[in-house]
């Protein structure tokens, strides 16, 4: 029983990462963003340089073939969606590195039965 709550304790909190980053895509603010990579230390700290680069890439790749400002001015469509999915995967990795990490920790100090 211990072990089932503890796996539905992950699974919400990489959901509520998940959330959160979706709702930073969706709304254009960074606090939902900030708010994820928070929560995700320690791995948040890859995460976050991680998104920065992935639109600097997304942008010089998507350039080649299309222009990265719409007529108007504002970002292109394209880009706001690639990057905004990236965003998401890269937190919602994040998460799920960190409860890889914390098992791994709880194991090591688990003393062994053998």
């Amino acid at each position: 029983m211990k072990r089932m709550v503890g796996r539905f304790a992950e699974a919400a909190y990489v959901v509520l990462i998940g959330g959160l980053a979706v709702a930073g895509a969706v709304d254009e603010r960074a606090a939902f963003y900030l708010a994820a990579v928070a929560l995700t230390l320690p791995s948040g700290a890859i995460a976050f340089p991680a998104m920065y680069a992935g639109y600097a890439a997304i942008s010089a790749i998507g350039s080649i073939w299309g222009s990265a400002a719409a007529p108007d001015g504002t970002e292109a469509g394209w880009l706001s969606l690639g990057s905004a999915t990236l965003n998401v995967a890269l937190l919602t990795c994040a998460a799920i590195a960190n409860v890889a990490l914390l098992e791994r920790l709880s194991r090591l100090r688990r003393p062994s039965h053998r």
